[in-house]
């Protein structure tokens, strides 16, 4: 929930900061992509450690330092100080993944895909929870204030993280897995976990013969759908400011040079409204929708289906989201996208987990999260740059294109599940 704060904060942040600031267009795309670079650096290193050292030692790590930089960009005195230290927010925004991957590690085979759906539940908490204080806070305390509380809630979460978690240390993950087993009242565990020391945290062990088609795949799905998602993301706050003629809101300002004369304005200037809020909240929803469609489909129809159709729909939505059509319906594709291409994160996190071994799987996970930052860090010049400095609709033909093109490709990665299934009970 803290993690999808810090991160929706960005699509409120760029059109705030374009009016205070004065701000180009490739200024504001910055300020996304600077996140998503740091994440595209610290999302492997994080992982690499998290497989060598444990979970627990990253995971505290990441989020203290999440927390304090986060809190520092609200006294950023220029565009250069926020940058970077947004860049560093980012850096450590890509440890969080260890959660997840942990989350995955405890959960039996047959309840882990759904289980793991729910946990995406929070995500869609802390980004509606985001939007709804930038309505309370933005227009009245301003940016600075925005961010400092955006930092808040992971200083509380810094206070559950009383548990031990550490790599190669069998005596007391046995000591653990024996207080697991009489809380449960379940039989005490037959022999002792073997320390494993081969390729622990190995980048070459993700090209080896048996992973490397699965890890291309992975890498263009990983990337298609952060593309596709924080694209969504950047263009709810945009979106309504070029279809202003469509709504019928078009303001018009009178200038006097010798005439009086009705013309619109057209300023980039132009800060969020209530209904901008209102839209940005309703597309947020869409992350809870999607989660009982998913956890129906991912057990019944397999990864393979539930990556092509929420991969598919993407597409057609985001196409359909270019029309000249009334504001709620633009307001209810915005809606489907987003439900759409939470449903590929949720099941893309899933596939991730289980088709990679333990030695391997927060590098894995962290590899294919880099591969998703590059895919962010592109979205915010197709939504903050090309749309409102090149063509609207060039803007919305790249985004839909590219979910349609990966449709294909999330059904042949989608193959290999039962396989990786099969590698977790050997």
């Amino acid at each position: 929930a803290a993690d999808a704060m810090e991160m929706l904060l960005l699509s409120v942040l760029g059109p705030a900061l374009r009016c205070d600031w004065r701000l180009t267009s490739t200024e504001v795309a910055g300020i996304t992509t600077v996140v998503f670079a740091g994440m595209l650096l610290g999302a492997p290193g994080w992982g690499a450690v998290s497989d060598k050292r444990g979970r627990w030692s990253v995971f505290a790590l990441s989020l203290c330092l999440m927390a304090y930089f986060g809190l520092l960009c609200s006294f950023s005195p220029d565009y250069f100080w926020l940058v970077s230290l947004r860049g560093v927010v980012g850096f450590n925004i890509g440890g969080a993944a260890s959660s997840f991957t942990l989350l995955s590690e405890y959960l039996p085979q047959q309840h882990r895909a759904k289980v793991l759906i729910l946990y995406n539940l929070f995500w869609g908490l802390g980004s509606t929870f985001e939007i709804l204080l930038a309505y309370l806070v933005l227009p009245t305390l301003g940016w600075r204030y925005l961010v400092a509380f955006s930092s808040l809630p992971l200083f509380l979460f810094m206070l559950t993280l009383g548990f031990l978690l550490a790599s190669g240390r069998a005596e007391e993950a046995a000591a653990v897995i024996d207080q697991i087993a009489r809380e449960n009242r379940r039989p005490a565990m037959e022999g002792r976990p073997a320390v494993a020391t081969s390729d622990r945290g190995q980048l070459k062990a993700l090209f080896h013969p048996f992973y490397r088609r699965t890890s291309f795949i992975l890498f263009s799905l990983w990337f298609g759908v952060a593309f596709s998602y924080y694209g969504i993301v950047l263009v709810s706050t945009e979106i309504f400011r070029f279809h202003q003629d469509c709504f019928s809101t078009a303001q018009s300002v009178t200038v006097a040079h010798n005439t009086t004369e009705s013309v619109v304005d057209n300023s980039c200037c132009r800060g969020l409204q209530s209904d901008d809020y209102t839209a940005m909240l309703i597309s947020s929803l869409g992350e809870f929708v999607i989660i009982p469609v998913n956890m129906l489909t991912i057990d019944a129809l397999g990864r393979r289906a539930t990556l092509g159709i929420n991969y598919l729909l993407t597409g057609v939505f985001f196409g359909l989201t270019y029309l000249c059509v009334p504001k709620a319906a633009t307001t209810a594709f915005l809606f489907l996208i987003r439900a759409h291409s939470a449903g590929i994160f949720n099941t893309i996190y899933i596939y991730t987990t289980e088709v990679y071994p333990t030695v391997i799987r927060s590098l894995g996970l962290g590899i294919c999260s880099a591969m998703a930052r590059l895919g962010s860090m592109t979205t915010p010049f197709v939504a903050q740059v090309i749309m409102p400095d090149v063509s609207v609709l060039l803007a919305f033909i790249s985004q839909s294109l590219f979910s349609l093109a990966l449709a294909a490709d999330g059904a042949s990665a989608a193959d290999g599940a039962s396989a990786a299934d099969g590698i977790q009970k050997d």
